[in-house]
């Protein structure tokens, strides 16, 4: 069994002509909202065997908060995980990686194109990821096309929601 799951960047700096899109940083609610997140990943995952991210900036920014909470043995920073990147591919490189539970921080639309992919070997997504929100996606064997379930799909807000509330 391979679990993948896929968290957004939090909220970052709006786009400008002034600014390259590789150079957009979280902003400072972005930080303490993706914080918020992380704690509560922290609480639903056991052992995470690999921490992805894009190499844009505010994805290496949250995956860093993450990495904070989850004290992940092995990150990667990788092109696959770019907006414009193809999730065959990325499924491809999951399924040969050894890892049992993987973080991915990345970007919209690649996420949802992914999770299409690994759902419906569909790469037409439908699932909605807010910015610092997750979902994991389940393989009974490795990663690969239409063979994935979804086990939950989480907003911010669920993810900092204390059991009982």
């Amino acid at each position: 069994m391979q679990r993948i799951v896929l968290f957004r960047h939090g909220p970052a700096d709006e786009p400008s002509d002034d600014r390259a899109d590789v150079a957009r940083a979280l902003t400072e609610k972005g930080r303490k909202k993706t914080e918020k997140a992380a704690r509560g990943l922290s609480t639903i995952l056991g052992s995470v065997d690999l921490l992805a991210n894009s190499p844009l900036l505010r994805a290496v920014q949250t995956a860093d908060i993450l990495d904070e909470y989850l004290h992940v043995p092995r990150r990667e920073e990788t092109a696959l995980l770019e907006p414009a990147a193809d999730p065959k591919t990325l499924l491809e490189w999951l399924a040969d990686d050894e890892s049992e539970l993987a973080v991915l921080v990345g970007h919209e639309p690649l996420l949802n194109h992914l999770s299409g992919l690994a759902l419906c070997n569909d790469p037409r997504g439908f699932l909605v990821f807010r910015k610092a929100g997750a979902a994991m996606l389940e393989f009974p064997q490795r990663a690969s096309p239409g063979n994935a379930e979804l086990r939950w799909l989480l907003s911010p807000s669920h993810l900092t929601r204390k059991p009982g509330n």
